[in-house]
């Protein structure tokens, strides 16, 4: 099932006749061609993916894609945003914690859980990093805050070993890179608790822990 499929269509309920289903058909359109451009992209790359392919792949015409998106990059832009809003959402979820380090932890691995339980999404990221193309979406800057969020507040009680931006630099690294490795590398024996570990060792060299308080909860 693909990511776009996880989430029943909104805004629909309150229409009925012609209005609701062209509004359902053009979603259904838009669903198919996004998740039609994913396959062509982990296939050859962002330096090959066209419009023209793509009207292939998905079965709608070029016109139809174009009704839809400005051109080829708008496709993959849009992809990426649905993509990492997903991401984002399984970030936003988490339920929050009083302890800012916990609630540090829990974001992270709800992040890496997302990644490996969708290893098309990073390895789609993976593509077009390898030929240039790295994009940026709002959503990445959106999750990117809330990771944020509990290291600024875990430097104003004076418990960063170092500055807020760097903390969060390094956490995001770390969730970023186990994450790709292992949807690139699915093959190989990854430790089962590898996720778990990698980011307990890194918390426990950034934030210095209250007395008594017990971060990892392994």
């Amino acid at each position: 099932m693909s990511l776009s499929e996880q989430t029943p269509d909104p805004g629909t309920s309150g229409r009925r006749g012609p209005e609701a289903r062209r509004e359902r058909q053009r979603r259904e359109a838009r669903r198919a061609i996004l998740d039609a451009s994913e396959e062509l992209l982990l296939e050859s790359g962002a330096d090959d993916f066209s419009i023209r392919e793509l009207a292939r792949s998905c079965g709608y015409s070029a016109p139809t894609i174009y009704n839809h998106f400005e051109d080829k990059d708008g496709v993959i832009d849009a992809l990426l945003e649905e993509r990492f809003a997903r991401l984002g959402d399984a970030v936003r979820l988490v339920e929050p914690h009083a302890e800012p380090l916990q609630n540090a932890r829990r974001m992270a691995l709800a992040f890496m859980r997302f990644g490996r339980e969708n290893p098309a999404f990073y390895r789609l990221i993976s593509s077009l990093s390898r030929k240039g193309r790295s994009r940026t979406p709002p959503a990445v800057e959106q999750t990117r805050e809330r990771l944020q969020k509990p290291m600024d507040q875990l430097a104003a009680a004076g418990r960063l070993r170092v500055d807020p931006e760097s903390a969060a630099q390094a956490l995001w690294a770390l969730m970023h890179g186990l994450t790709s490795l292992q949807s690139v590398r699915p093959d190989y024996d990854w430790a089962p608790d590898l996720e778990c570990i990698a980011l307990d060792a890194l918390l426990d060299g950034l934030v210095r822990r209250q007395d008594g308080a017990n971060g990892g909860g392994r």
